[in-house]
């Protein structure tokens, strides 16, 4: 099936999702992730802004990103099973829906189309963020 076939997560499907979830409410300051630590769920930003922060050493820590509303955060861990690669951040009261390993894992085996959706955005959320990494890259040689 052609890449432009494949079927994103439609209203369907994201209420679909949203029953694996679990909602969470953050406030400005707190830590959703650290850095390092095993990845056991991803999280979708329904509400606020979150910060990526990747830990320099010696205590520095520098913000690469800022999230809004409409995205994902944690979706390589989950999917790739590695530890954390950033620390994320509530800039601001947020609320996020928490899809953990295991409702993950739950969807793979039960419900192929909504595993394949998820997959799907989430390959285009990772295009999206390399794509990004790369146009700063080429700022940052300048």
């Amino acid at each position: 099936m052609p890449v432009s076939e494949v079927p994103i997560i439609g209203v369907e499907q994201a209420d679909a999702l949203a029953q694996h979830c679990r909602r969470i409410e953050v406030n400005a300051g707190e830590i959703i992730a650290r850095q390092g630590v095993s990845s056991d769920s991803m999280h979708f930003i329904l509400e606020g802004r979150v910060g990526i922060m990747v830990d320099m050493g010696s205590g520095r820590f520098v913000r690469v990103r800022s999230l809004g509303r409409h995205t994902t955060i944690g979706e390589m861990g989950l999917i790739t099973g590695q530890p954390r690669s950033a620390t994320i951040e509530a800039e601001v009261n947020s609320v996020l829906y928490e899809l953990s390993a295991d409702a993950y894992e739950h969807i793979k085996a039960n419900d192929q189309a909504l595993s394949r959706a998820l997959f799907t955005y989430v390959i285009k959320v990772m295009a999206e963020r390399l794509s990004f990494a790369s146009r700063v890259i080429g700022v940052l040689k300048r």
